[in-house]
């Protein structure tokens, strides 16, 4: 049926680009990154090399446009060594139809994600692309109070592979259908349809369980003066096949809501953030991240959390559970004049319930949910898992020379061990970032960042109280050249690295417009890394990186 598909595709386009006059454009990109050093999994130290070169060309001829990337891997930095072409798709795009078909490869995002966010993170290992068609139609109906509409369809494989155990792997056939619909010039109402077929390994990288799925999703948005509200709601059921692992045909059902409300005007903007993702509410002697009831890989929601560009605060970033959690987020970001701008953001989040152990005997647990009434709220209490973070920060541009920003950061996290109590996890940090930058003369521009994070994590036995700094020297030279000089120091007696301060040295140059080297040297501390809600561990490297970044 796909071969069917691409010849007709192919056909299309040979009729279209004789039929007309040709309109002919083509780019390439390409990444080529290289590194040699040692990197330590927390128990050894050992050599690492990685050789990557991708380069992703795309043809556009009139309404159709070829793409393709091909990928030389060996060995490759995260994730499964690959040589050849790993992307390819066709694209008809008709402005006038309002049309657009595309066969191959894609990511896509539906409203905010709630049942259909499919996209790739090289940095994580992450991938979790479709294989397909999708459809594309959209037409407004009326001029004097016109309707706007949108019609999507997609289907496809994903091949999903776990980036925390690359031998796992997770197969799904993909069916999609949204529509939305602008009835009124300020409100937009959309529903979504998924559903799939899927195949999971489990932990003993031998059984697979099959399931089936499905989830609808309504959403809605409305636009009034400086106010806008967006409001999304999805359910989840999942079947499974019974299997040596999981012995019973298991039926779950699920769901999870966002919402959001800004306001914006002249000199502030205000965003309140509401989340209550239950996609998978368990037992805690059934929350393995593999079980076939999850949330599941082409679902990604919004994090409902401040993103983070310190490196100090993102080292203990929280890790959403869209399995089991509910929370909110408060943001609001003041502009007292075109020189002075300030940001507050205010968050909150825990698990919906506690279990507490009915045995009797003391020789098994067996889990009981307490109900609380408003579990639609998140908690601070313990038991629940609560992370908080009040965070603060103001810029301030005194003239054309001098830029400054300063912020305060607090979180709180307790990850809460139902089976020990003693020996939950409580991780309290204290951070403070500072940024300088000063135009020395009109090509030449100094940077200064300044880090640090007074920190408490009960795991830590010999050190549970430690501090850590973190300090950038930048020098730039306008328009090509960067050198950067980054340092970084802790007490912390319990890095399993041994290590209490690491150096790295960096140089990027533009060669021109398009095409830019950087080359760096020294020790990378490592830690935890998140896209989207999406996070794994990064192990500390030491040694030489080497990219190069070309667009033609």
């Amino acid at each position: 049926m796909k071969k069917l598909l691409i010849l007709s595709f192919l056909l299309l386009l040979s009729c279209g680009a004789f039929a007309q006059k040709l309109d002919v454009k083509a780019s390439l990109n390409n990444v080529f990154r290289y590194g040699n050093g040692k990197e330590n999994n927390t128990i050894s130290e050992y050599s690492k090399e990685y050789l990557e070169n991708l380069g992703d060309a795309r043809l556009k001829i009139n309404d159709f446009v070829f793409g393709m990337r091909y990928e030389i891997s060996d060995p490759i930095e995260y994730g499964n060594n690959f040589k050849g072409i790993r992307k390819r798709y066709l694209e008809y795009n008709n402005l006038s139809e309002n049309v657009s078909i595309r066969i191959g490869d894609f990511w896509d995002i539906v409203s905010r994600g709630l049942t259909m966010n499919v996209f790739e993170d090289r940095g994580l290992a992450y991938d979790t692309g479709i294989d397909g068609v999708r459809v594309t139609y959209k037409r407004t109906f009326g001029e004097k109070n016109p309707i706007k509409t949108k019609a999507q369809i997609l289907g496809g494989d994903i091949t999903y592979t776990d980036f925390l155990n690359l031998k796992r792997t997770e197969t799904y056939k993909v069916r999609d259908a949204n529509f939305e619909i602008s009835p009124l010039k300020n409100l937009n109402i959309g529903v979504n349809y998924v559903y799939a077929n899927g195949s999971l390994m489990g932990n003993d990288l031998k059984t697979l369980t099959g399931l089936k799925a499905e989830l609808p999703e309504g959403y809605m948005s409305l636009n009034y003066k400086n106010l806008n509200f967006f409001y999304s709601y999805a359910h989840k059921h999942v079947m499974t096949e019974a299997n040596p692992l999981y012995p019973k045909n298991i039926s779950a059902f699920g769901n999870g809501m966002y919402s959001s409300l800004s306001y914006s005007t002249s000199g502030l903007g205000v965003t309140l953030e509401y989340k209550n993702y239950r996609f998978d509410l368990v037992t805690p002697d059934q929350r393995d991240r593999t079980r076939p009831t999850k949330m599941l890989p082409f679902q990604n929601p919004p994090t409902g959390l401040k993103e983070h560009t310190s490196t100090l605060i993102s080292r203990n970033p929280h890790v959403v559970d869209f399995n089991d959690e509910v929370g909110a987020q408060l943001d609001i970001v003041m502009a007292p004049s075109d020189k002075l701008s300030m940001n507050l953001n205010l968050g909150l989040a825990s698990r919906h319930y506690e279990y507490q152990n009915t045995d009797i005997t003391g020789w098994q647990y067996r889990w009981e949910r307490i109900n609380r009434y408003n579990s639609f709220l998140p908690s601070l209490r313990e038991q629940l898992s609560p992370f908080w973070e009040a965070y603060f920060e103001t810029e301030y541009y005194a003239s054309e020379k001098f830029y400054a920003k300063v912020a305060v950061s607090r979180q709180n996290e307790t990850i809460y061990k139902e089976e020990d109590p003693f020996t939950s996890e409580k991780v309290f940090t204290t951070t403070v970032p500072v940024e300088l930058r000063y135009s020395l003369t009109k090509d030449y521009t100094l940077k200064i960042i300044f880090e640090n994070q007074w920190a408490h994590n009960t795991t830590h036995a010999t050190t549970p109280d430690y501090t850590s700094q973190f300090v950038a020297l930048s020098l730039s030279r306008s328009p090509n050249l960067t050198l950067t000089m980054n340092t970084e120091f802790s007490s912390d007696k319990d890095d399993p690295t041994g290590k209490s301060s690491w150096y790295m040295g960096e140089v990027s140059y533009k060669v021109t417009s398009t095409q830019v080297v950087t080359a760096s040297f020294g020790s990378e501390k490592g830690g935890l890394k998140c896209t989207n809600g999406i996070c794994r561990y990064v192990y500390p490297f030491n040694g030489f990186r080497f990219t190069i970044s070309s667009k033609f």
